[in-house]
C-alpha cells in the first residue's frame, strides 16, 4: 500500500513543496532586507506568471503565481530615471546607496546559505544521522592495504591528516581534491585506532580507472578496503552540531563553485548538469527515502540556489552587486538604457542554458536516466 503511494502526483507534489520553500526563502531574504533599510516592497511573488490570488497588505501585495519555479519581489522606485516623480522618494530603492542595494541584493543567496544551515543543524542535533563509520569492513586479498598490515575491524581516524568521521568523508578525501595531491606524492598517510593503539601507517595506493566526485573518469587511488554493513545512528550536542553544520555548508558551496568553474573550463561535461525533470526526480528519490534524505537534498538545492544566484550573470543577483559597484565608483548608476542591454544579454544566455539542462533531462528519460 505505501508504495502505492509514490506516484507522479508524489514527485509533483514534493517537487513543488520543496522548489516553493527555497523560493520563499531566497525572495524573504530581499524582502526583509529591503523593509529594514527603508525600501517599500509593492510585490512579494511566490511564482511567476498570472497570479491565482494575493492579499493586499499596507503596502505590499502579496502573490501566489501560477509558475512555481521562480518568484520575485518588486521594490518601490528600482531605477533612478523613472523614479523622478514617486510621491515618496525616501522609500524608493533607487536613492539609497549603492552598499545598501547590495545587502538587498545579497540577501537572497545569503537566506538560501542560512536556510541551509539550520536544515543541517536540525538533523545533526534534533533528528540524528546514519552513517557508516571509518571503520574497516574487509580487505582485499592482495590490496596495498593488505601489504601494509591493515586489518579488519581498524577505525580510520585520519587521511593525510584530514580528520574523518565517516567513511563516506574518507572516500570523498581519496576522489576529491586530495586525489590529485596523491597522485603527486604517490602516497596516503594513515592515522588507525586498532583496539587501544593509535598507528600511523603509509599505503602506496594502485591508481585505477573510476568516476571522480564530480562524475568525471579519472584515475582513482586504490587502497582495498570495503566499509563495514554497520550503519551508525548519532546525535550530536548544539554545538558540535552548530560546527558540523557549519563546515558542511562550507565544503558544499566550495564543492559547487568547484563544479562550476570546471564546467567552464571544459574539464566537467555539460551533460552532468540537470534542469527541472532531472531534479523533480531526485527530489521524489529521495522523499521516498525518508524526512532525513528530503531534508539533506533540500539543503544541498538551497545552497546551489545561493551559489548560482551569486554568480556575475546578469539578470543574476551576482551582477547586479557588479552594478552597485560600478555605481559606487562612478557616483551615479549606469543608464536604464545600458543595463536593459546588459540584461538582454543575461536572458539570452539563460534561455541557451535552460534549452541545454532541458535537453539533458529528456535524453534521460528517453535513455532510462543515463547520462549523455
Amino acid at each position: 500500500m505505501i508504495t502505492q503511494f509514490y506516484t507522479p502526483l508524489f514527485t509533483l507534489l514534493a517537487t513543488i513543496i520543496v522548489i516553493s520553500i527555497l523560493i520563499f526563502v531566497h525572495e524573504f531574504g530581499h524582502f526583509l532586507v529591503a523593509k529594514l533599510i527603508g525600501v517599500k516592497v509593492e510585490i512579494f511573488s511566490l511564482g511567476f506568471g498570472p497570479k491565482l490570488f494575493a492579499i493586499k497588505g499596507k503596502e505590499t501585495e502579496y502573490r501566489l503565481s501560477l509558475i512555481p519555479l521562480g518568484g520575485y519581489v518588486k521594490l518601490y522606485g528600482e531605477h533612478s530615471e523613472t523614479a523622478s516623480s514617486l510621491t515618496e522618494p525616501e522609500k524608493a530603492f533607487a536613492f539609497k546607496k549603492p552598499w545598501q542595494k547590495s545587502l538587498v541584493v545579497i540577501a537572497g543567496p545569503l537566506a538560501n546559505f542560512v536556510l541551509a544551515f539550520i536544515v543541517f543543524w536540525f538533523l545533526f542535533s534534533a533528528i540524528g544521522i546514519y552513517t557508516y563509520p571509518p571503520k574497516v569492513g574487509e580487505v582485499i586479498p592482495g590490496s596495498p592495504a593488505e601489504k601494509v598490515g591493515i586489518k579488519k575491524g581498524d577505525i580510520i581516524l585520519e587521511v593525510n591528516g584530514v580528520k574523518v568521521n565517516s567513511f563516506e568523508e574518507m572516500v570523498l578525501l581519496l576522489r576529491g581534491k586530495q586525489s590529485t595531491n596523491i597522485q603527486k606524492l604517490k602516497i596516503i598517510k594513515l592515522k588507525i585506532k586498532r583496539d587501544n593503539k593509535i598507528l600511523n601507517i603509509s599505503v602506496t595506493p594502485e591508481f585505477k580507472e573510476g568516476l571522480n566526485i564530480f562524475g568525471k573518469k579519472t584515475k582513482i587511488p586504490i587502497i582495498g578496503i570495503k566499509a563495514t554493513q554497520e550503519l551508525v545512528f548519532k546525535k550530536y550536542n548544539i554545538l558540535d552540531a552548530l560546527l558540523m553544520s557549519l563546515k558542511k555548508v562550507g565544503d558544499i558551496t566550495v564543492l559547487t563553485f568547484t563544479a562550476i568553474y570546471k564546467l567552464f573550463i571544459g574539464e566537467l561535461p555539460f551533460s552532468t548538469l540537470g534542469g527541472p525533470i532531472t531534479i523533480a526526480k531526485i527530489i521524489g528519490d529521495t522523499a521516498k527515502m525518508g524526512l532525513i534524505a528530503l531534508l539533506s537534498f533540500t539543503a544541498l538545492l538551497s545552497i546551489n540556489l545561493g551559489v548560482i544566484n551569486i554568480l556575475p550573470i546578469p539578470m543574476l543577483d551576482g551582477s547586479y552587486l557588479i552594478l552597485f559597484g560600478i555605481e559606487a565608483i562612478r557616483g551615479k548608476p549606469l543608464s536604464l538604457k545600458t543595463q536593459e542591454l546588459i540584461f538582454k544579454i543575461g536572458l539570452a544566455l539563460i534561455i541557451i542554458l535552460s534549452i541545454a539542462v532541458f535537453y539533458n533531462d529528456i535524453y534521460r528519460l528517453l535513455t532510462g536516466w543515463k547520462m549523455p
